[in-house]
């Protein structure tokens, strides 16, 4: 848990849930909070499995599961490959749009090649502009005058130089758990006021969490259709949560996958879980029970 990117509190309140479980279900276990030396720790201890707890860069990306296949460490959530197409939205959105899953149009900005005021707004307004690869909304701006657009690069280049400009989707935004081939309870997502950014994700009451989503039958079909066969297209494994946005349409469009998502006792995925009977604890056991490594 905690790791060296932007979301390291985050993780750190994900790694303490998880260690409350280990400890309910009476498993052995030491906690790692990882910094720079992570290769050298892992390597001087003996364990059966590393939990994840980790979230974002250097953690959710391929990072620390590459290092894992080569100490030859079982790890949980999904593999190198997998993980690092998910954290980077624009190959994921390469993976979808071949896969033929909708995903909002877009466009992408290289800041390691020309500078913010040398980029040319290809969609129609607004747009939301992220960084490419971070996650928890860190950076992320939604634009609708032109004269925002380059500040919002700004803020994006913060956390990363290369950046995805997206068509912003007005409606309904929703996040679909995974668990396996199964899809838990759809989690419709509500601001209190605004958009739904770092301090509405994490500060209590300023978002309100609808489950089961009040949105159509045929809305909800096609998001746990859109949300498996994401899964499946970048190769996830054990678990993870899609982000969609429904239309006024009733047509959902993905945004992103989370390989780790939050794992907070009050987490999202979590909830959902417990809508269908399934406890923190059942799903901390499973994930332990079936750690592996992509080279097995």
């Amino acid at each position: 848990m905690g790791g060296m990117g932007n979301e390291k509190e985050v993780s750190l309140r994900s790694g303490a849930a998880f260690v409350k479980s280990l400890e309910r279900l009476k498993y052995p276990n030491e906690s790692i909070v990882v910094g720079p030396d992570l290769p050298q720790v892992l390597s001087q201890i003996k364990c059966d499995c590393a939990l994840l707890a980790l979230h974002g860069k250097y953690g959710e990306d391929g990072t620390v599961q590459g290092i894992l296949e080569y100490l030859k460490i079982p790890y949980t959530g999904s593999g190198v490959l997998a993980s690092a197409l998910a954290m980077n939205k624009i190959t994921t959105k390469q993976v979808l749009t071949h896969w033929g899953v909708p995903t909002p149009e877009w466009q992408m900005a290289d800041l390691t090649k020309t500078t913010s005021k040398e980029v040319k707004l290809q969609l129609q307004l607004p747009v939301v502009v992220k960084p490419a690869r971070e996650g928890s909304t860190v950076g992320l701006s939604i634009v609708r005058k032109e004269e925002e657009f380059h500040k919002a690069l700004d803020t994006a280049a913060t956390c990363d130089k290369l950046i995805v400009i997206e068509k912003y989707i007005d409606g309904t935004e929703v996040t679909v758990p995974i668990w396996g081939d199964t899809i838990l309870p759809i989690i419709e997502i509500v601001p209190k006021s605004g958009f739904y950014d770092y301090k509405r994700k994490y500060t209590p009451g300023e978002t309100e969490y609808i489950i089961p989503a009040r949105i159509s039958a045929k809305a909800k079909k096609l998001c746990e259709e859109y949300s498996l066969e994401t899964f499946r297209a970048v190769g996830c494994r054990q678990y993870a949560r899609a982000d969609l946005r429904i239309d006024k349409n009733d047509k959902p469009f993905v945004l992103e996958i989370n390989t780790l998502p939050g794992f907070t006792e009050t987490s999202l995925f979590p909830k959902s879980a417990a809508k269908v009977g399934i406890t923190f604890d059942q799903i901390i056991e499973s994930l332990v029970e079936q750690s592996t490594l992509d080279y097995r």
